[in-house]
């Protein structure tokens, strides 16, 4: 199935403060994010100044709004909307930027959000890298999210656009490999490659998936609600 026959907009973006972050205690504002739709190219969005340069200002929320609007528009047109642990931290951070909750949260639920399936389905969370690397693609090399805080601090603007749209690629990558193979595809911590196999599913269809058996695990894994709870 080619790219642009699937009707689909990725969504990632980064925050002001380096992760892991506690969102119960505080959550950031977006210095900037990235939407891709189908086979395009990434649209950035940012704070810009009259000549269209970042100001390394925290997005807006006038201009976070207007990335909610986007988004509920392509939901509506029947495009699906795909991120990468999208349930857990980017809706929740746009939620709380752009003050449109109510919205935020529907098109959370209606989201494909791969990370928070594959918990469902297996009980751990792997890395978006270990994803994109299984079917040969990759994120931004030698970056990471938690260089990207302090890059766009340091007034390296070029270098987190660079680093935020290759996200989004990766991530239509991933989506579009989980589509034709039917389960998505990993490198596991031995190296080799592994797959989940099924087809993806919204967060609210995840959610309703039976737990998986974790008694192999040395340490209890996230709870579903540690991901999608603020949302209940």
């Amino acid at each position: 199935m080619e790219g642009w026959r699937l009707r689909y907009v990725l969504l990632d973006l980064e925050t002001e403060l380096s992760r892991p972050l506690n969102l119960d205690r505080q959550v950031p504002g977006i210095t900037i994010a990235a939407t891709l739709a189908g086979d395009g190219d990434p649209q950035l969005w940012y704070e810009q100044d009259e000549d269209g340069r970042a100001t390394g200002e925290v997005l807006s929320q006038r201009n976070a709004q207007a990335l909610v609007q986007y988004l509920g528009d392509k939901d509506r047109a029947g495009h699906t909307i795909v991120t990468w642990n999208g349930a857990g931290f980017d809706f929740r951070v746009l939620a709380h930027a752009s003050g449109r909750v109510a919205e935020c949260i529907d098109l959370a639920w209606r989201q494909v959000d791969m990370m928070f399936w594959f918990h469902c389905l297996k009980g751990f969370s792997i890395k978006l890298a270990r994803a994109a690397e299984a079917i040969g693609s990759a994120k931004t090399g030698g970056l990471s999210g938690a260089d990207a805080p302090r890059l766009w601090s340091e007034g390296q603007y070029e270098r987190v656009k660079e680093y935020v749209a290759q996200d989004v690629r990766a991530t239509a990558a991933v989506y579009e490999g989980a589509i034709r193979n039917n389960g998505l595809q990993w490198i596991n911590a031995r190296g080799h490659l592994s797959k989940a196999p099924g087809r993806l599913l919204s967060v609210q269809d995840a959610c309703k998936l039976p737990l998986p058996d974790t008694s192999w695990m040395s340490r209890a894994p996230w709870s579903r609600e540690k991901f999608v709870g603020w949302m209940r």
